[in-house]
């Protein structure tokens, strides 16, 4: 299994993840607890970043519905529908990945049958979406330089 999850992680810490989903093998099947910090840091970003598509929506409808929560009133209710979830993603963020990389390989395992074949498959289709690094970290660059220029118009 070592040999598919090189090939489908692609370079982005595939010693980390390696590592990790072995250690999660020895504890035999279900979801296992860890902590990772970027799916904590930046939530469902992480989840897009790493092809995680359903994850990402989900995350981004818990704020969707935490938002309308906090416009409705209820500031508490909305950080605990808020927070609860993205902690909780956070904690199982690593054995979620795995999941979802595991299903990828059991589909492709299907349908391909020459290993090497099957290999270049999971190299094409695996590794991360860079774009969400440009696009996440260049909006908040934007709206600061933005900002900046138009104060510095109106202020003229």
């Amino acid at each position: 299994m070592q040999k598919f999850y090189e090939a489908i992680l692609g370079e982005k810490n595939r010693i980390y993840y390696q590592v990790k989903f072995k250690q999660f093998d020895k504890k035999g099947p279900g979801i296992k607890a860890s902590w990772n910090w970027p799916a904590f840091l930046v939530g469902g970003v992480w989840a897009l970043y790493r092809k995680m598509y359903g994850w990402f929506f989900l995350l981004l409808g818990v704020a969707f519905v935490s938002n309308i929560l906090e416009k409705a009133g209820v500031p508490g209710l909305s950080a605990v529908v808020l927070f609860v979830p993205w902690i909780a993603f956070a904690i199982f963020a690593n054995s979620l990945y795995q999941n979802n990389l595991t299903k990828k390989i059991a589909e492709a395992k299907m349908t391909i049958d020459d290993e090497n074949k099957l290999l270049e498959y999971l190299t094409y289709k695996g590794g991360v979406h860079t774009w969400v690094i440009w696009v996440f970290g260049g909006i908040p660059v934007l709206g600061i330089l933005a900002t900046i220029l138009i104060s510095m118009l109106a202020g003229k």
